[in-house]
Formats: C-alpha cells, structure tokens, sequence
C-alpha cells in the first residue's frame, strides 16, 4: 500500500497523511498508523491508534502485543504486562515471543534511548 512505502521511504507524516484518507474506521489502516508513529516515537498517539484497533479487533492477539511494547515504552510495566498476558491468551502459539518480552519486561528496548539509564 502506498502508506506503507512511503513509510519506508523516511516519508512518515506523509504516510501518515496517506493513511488518513482511507476509511479511519479501517483497523488495517489504523494498525499501520500505529506502526508509523511508533517509529516517530509519538507513543501516545500510538496508543491512541491501537486502542481503537483493539475495540474493532479484540481478539488479535499482535494487536495486543503491540499495545504491550507501547505501554512499556512509556514505563506503564503494569498496563504493558496486562496487554502481553492477553496477548498470550488469544494465541499461545506465540508464546516464545511474548514471554520473551514479558521477561524483558524491567529492560530498555532495542528503540529506546538507553543513555537516559
């Protein structure tokens, strides 16, 4: 999608703006405005974003689990450890990963700014 590759260009608010044009009710588009303003750091307004891609998809559990590397990254380690519990619930298939972050829980992320530590 057009968003996409602008993204991947380094054109992120022009993706963004892309991905305002369609249906902003699409929790496809909304995921990959989340995904975008992640890698802009502007975690609120990810936040934001995956919340409302969570009420239409409740049940997928990446959804979850990027809301729980949201959440860690503005230190709220309880709402994170939540997110990536039901995470686990809704696909166990996964759980190599999502114990793994749980278990990195206390750690910077690879994307965070560890000279702040």
């Amino acid at each position: 999608n057009l968003g996409q590759a602008q993204h991947a260009n380094g054109k992120h608010e022009i993706a963004l703006d892309t991905l305002k044009l369609v249906d902003k009710r699409n929790p496809q588009a909304q995921y990959q405005r989340a995904n975008i303003l992640i890698s802009m750091d502007k975690l609120k307004e990810a936040l934001r974003e995956l919340e409302k891609v969570r009420d239409a998809a409740p049940r997928e559990a990446s959804v979850h689990f990027a809301m729980g590397r949201v959440l860690k990254r503005m230190k709220r380690t309880e709402d994170a450890m939540r997110a990536f519990l039901t995470a686990l619930d809704l696909d166990p298939k996964e759980n190599t990963l999502i114990k793994s972050a749980i278990d990195r829980l206390d750690e910077p992320d690879v994307n965070e700014d560890v000279s702040a530590f």
